[in-house]
């Protein structure tokens, strides 16, 4: 959702009562041209309350709480103002027939704009197949120098050292070891270093991890708009699954979004074929003997209790699961039910965000995320934001002087007297 289009007029000329203009009117309430005031269809209490808000605050009030420096009576009109946001202004409403027409032809302009955009990303999903299979050959010598396969060549020594920073040339040449083949745990330290990747493997994980070989994107080929990533491992040495690979699909709707993009409808994953369950990272398993009372035999039970695990990304969560559990169109009955269906979103929205950081960011920049040079241009923005949010305003004058040595202690000996789970922030 954007935010409001603000005004660069100065205060002075702000005048809250005039607050209706097209600015705050609904961008979804195109009926009214054919149907009048849509806001008596639903929600017709709601226009009127945010009719009143704009009625209820104007200048003088904004002038006196700042004046009297009242934070509680700036919140209430900053409610009210707040409440102004998407009101039915009336301005649409009262346009003359022959310029509401004109609109109605922009509506259809829109239209005509809008299938040249979907015809638009068609397109550019063919480019990009047709730009992966070029793609394929350098991704696989990438991959066969990684496994060991076949050896640099002089030409791409030269230049990689042309372009890596000075302290990754001088580590490579202070040792070697020949005996080491390719590039151990490449794929595993890129994905330790991909940030949203890495908070989701653990330290089982990286053990099985350390046997994947090589991450590949596929475009699908049905017709519909989607994508695959293909885990390849090594299939002779792994001891925890059989799979020579395992593939995540991602699906998109068939068609765009408001934005004008492909909106995204689900993933599905690919059964890991675990050689047993003490093999499988996804789960934890709890043994225990019984004795039969009887016979006095004594049996070994195990409890198998799910945990989590990056390898549950080939197990994606399914809305349709939800919807089927709980009802078609049912609202959910309890907080419980709220709070699932919330985290379900919550893992929807995480295991797409995984899904496109891998086909984005890993697979055409796989080297840099191994080494981490990748991870400067992933913070420099945020780091620049945070400098500026965590700066302090202290007061330059400040004398040690000044401090009450009595205050001191007493505020010692409160945080001594704290217990100890108050964590002080």
């Amino acid at each position: 959702m954007t935010d409001p289009i603000k005004t660069n007029k100065p205060k002075s000329s702000m005048k809250i009562e005039n607050a209706p203009t097209p600015h705050n009117t609904p961008a979804n309430n195109f009926d009214f041209l054919k149907n009048g005031n849509p806001m008596k269809k639903s929600g017709s209490g709601n226009a009127s309350a945010k009719q009143g808000a704009a009625q209820s605050v104007n200048e003088e009030d904004i002038k006196s709480a700042l004046s009297a420096n009242q934070p509680l009576l700036l919140q209430s009109i900053q409610e009210k103002l707040g409440s102004l946001v998407g009101a039915d202004s009336g301005y649409l409403e009262s346009l003359p027939k022959n310029v509401k027409d004109r609109i109605f032809a922009l509506k259809s302009i829109q239209e005509d704009l809008f299938q040249l955009e979907k015809d638009f990303q068609i397109e550019l999903f063919d480019l990009e197949k047709k730009f992966i299979a070029k793609y394929k050959p350098l991704h696989d010598s990438r991959a066969s120098i990684i496994n060991g396969e076949s050896k640099p060549t002089d030409e791409q020594i030269e230049k990689g050292k042309e372009l890596a920073a000075p302290e990754e040339e001088e580590e490579a040449e202070e040792e070697e070891d020949e005996s080491l083949v390719g590039i151990p745990s490449f794929w595993l330290t890129a994905l330790e270093n991909l940030p949203i990747v890495a908070d989701t493997i653990t330290d089982r994980d990286a053990e099985v991890l350390d046997f994947l070989t090589n991450v590949r994107l596929e475009y699908l080929d049905n017709g519909k708009p989607g994508f695959k990533l293909i885990f390849d491992f090594n299939a002779e040495e792994n001891p925890f699954f059989t799979n020579s690979s395992i593939t995540k699909t991602y699906y998109y709707q068939s068609e765009l979004g408001y934005s004008g993009d492909f909106i995204y409808d689900h993933a599905d994953g690919e059964e890991i074929d675990w050689v047993d369950n003490e093999s499988n990272v996804t789960v934890q398993i709890e043994k225990r003997k019984q004795r039969n009372k009887t016979t006095k035999q004594v049996r070994t039970i195990e409890k198998i209790t799910p945990i989590e695990s990056f390898f549950n990304f080939f197990d994606p969560p399914r809305m349709k699961e939800h919807i089927h559990n709980h009802g078609k169109g049912e609202e959910c009955d309890d907080e419980e039910d709220e709070e699932e269906l919330a985290d379900l979103e919550e893992r929807l929205a995480l295991d797409y965000s995984i899904g496109e950081q891998i086909k984005d960011k890993l697979i055409p920049r796989a080297v840099d995320w191994f080494t981490g040079s990748a991870l400067e241009f992933e913070y420099d923005n945020e780091e620049m934001g945070d400098e500026d949010d965590n700066e302090e305003d202290y007061d330059e004058d400040f004398d040690e002087d000044d401090f009450d040595e009595e205050e001191e202690d007493d505020f010692a000996n409160t945080k001594k007297e704290q217990p100890p789970e108050c964590k002080q922030s």
